[in-house]
């Protein structure tokens, strides 16, 4: 979810929440008194201890008997930063299955051969090829040797599966036509199309797609509703940009956008949440992750008519985590992206040292510090 790419020979950060979006829609203070939430302590979920690997960018599904299914980010050689996505089964009493990665790189001049990240892993129906699917993993990907991020899709009939079946190409492009980077003024160049989400609208193939867009109109979230049910004829809506009002920045005043965010939804309630990075970023190493993650709320029905505002639910930061960058989150979902209780959701989050305990150098990178934890939102009673 911060997605960069991370070359083998050095650092090349591409963080699509660097640039303000230029959109102007006022903050709108919620017409009534908020509830009052608090969160449990946060605890240790992953992490290769001892070893100069990260592991970020969760994407968590809770079973009926209380077991997890944890995808995330990593990668499978020491001080080589080249993204793969990884899955561990958490069990009821807390023991978990050796990490594996599951989805890699493609064969080299694919669109998808440099690295594999930011997991978002649905159930549904998926026909591809006459053979039907139950499980959708999207991820973000690019081509070795541009900037420029995209979206792809994998299947999968068993969420343990050691290895997922790839769609071919890109089912979320990048936003410009012309072929290579696109520049952006000095020697920046678009970040593309990334970090996806992903929920169930029918339990079956249709779903709401959110993902971050960076490019030279800047960055925001886009939404379509897709179809992918037949995945040799499948549908995406023009792309929409979410709406952002009522989101407030780490001064608690101005106005904020968005990014590298997720998603869930509770039908009954008509609510969507989101959990979402606050900007903007720091000046200090690391400088492309933030500090505080912030979980907001609206109606769903808003969400789809482009209206409403977000209500703050907790702003998490590093009070309550003890790390000064907290990054990259995920909420924890049925299998078709469901809350059942959305007022006191569970989230897995990301952390991170910082200067001076870290240096963008050998094993003194940031990125080995990268570490899931979880809490859980609590509403404190009246």
């Amino acid at each position: 979810m911060v997605k960069y790419l991370l070359s083998l020979i050095g650092l090349c950060l591409v963080c699509s929440c660097s640039s303000k979006n230029t959109e102007e829609d006022p903050i709108v203070d919620p017409p009534e008194e908020t509830p009052t939430w608090s969160i449990t302590k946060p605890e240790f979920v992953f992490g290769f201890n001892g070893e100069s690997k990260y592991s970020y960018c969760p994407s968590a599904l809770e079973q009926k008997d209380g077991t997890v299914h944890l995808f995330f980010c990593g990668n499978p050689q020491n001080l080589i930063m080249v993204d793969n996505i990884f899955h561990i089964k958490i069990n009821p009493d807390g023991s978990q299955t050796v990490p594996k990665s599951v989805l890699q790189p493609g064969i080299s001049g694919s669109w998808d051969d440099h690295h594999t990240c930011d997991p978002s892993v649905i159930e549904g129906s998926f026909t591809w090829n006459n053979i039907t699917y139950k499980y959708a993993l999207f991820y973000l990907s690019n081509m070795y040797g541009v900037y420029y991020n995209e979206i792809g899709v994998a299947f999968s009939n068993d969420l343990n599966a050691e290895s997922w079946v790839k769609y071919p190409k890109q089912i979320v492009k990048k936003t410009w036509t012309t072929e290579g980077d696109q520049e952006i003024g000095g020697s920046g160049k678009s970040w593309g199309v990334g970090q996806p989400s992903v929920v169930s609208l029918d339990g079956k193939g249709k779903l709401l797609l959110t993902y971050t867009i960076g490019d030279i109109g800047g960055t925001r979230i886009a939404w379509s509703e897709a179809d992918f049910s037949n995945m040799d004829n499948y549908t995406i809506t023009t792309p929409q940009t979410i709406v952002q009002t009522g989101l407030k920045a780490i001064d608690n005043q101005s106005r904020d956008y968005t990014c590298n965010s997720e998603f869930a939804i509770n039908k009954d309630a008509d609510k969507i949440v989101m959990i979402r990075p606050v900007q903007p970023m720091p000046n200090t190493y690391p400088n492309y992750l933030n500090t505080s993650l912030e979980i907001d709320y609206m109606n769903l029905s808003d969400f789809m008519n482009q209206r409403g505002y977000w209500m703050p639910i907790y702003r998490v930061t590093p009070d309550d985590t003890g790390y000064p960058r907290n990054h990259n989150a995920t909420l924890l979902r049925d299998n078709f992206g469901s809350l059942e209780n959305w007022k006191e959701p569970t989230f897995y989050f990301a952390v991170s040292k910082a200067a001076p305990d870290v240096q963008p150098s050998g094993t003194n990178h940031a990125e080995w510090t990268y570490h899931i934890w979880k809490s859980k939102v609590i509403m404190k009673a009246k």
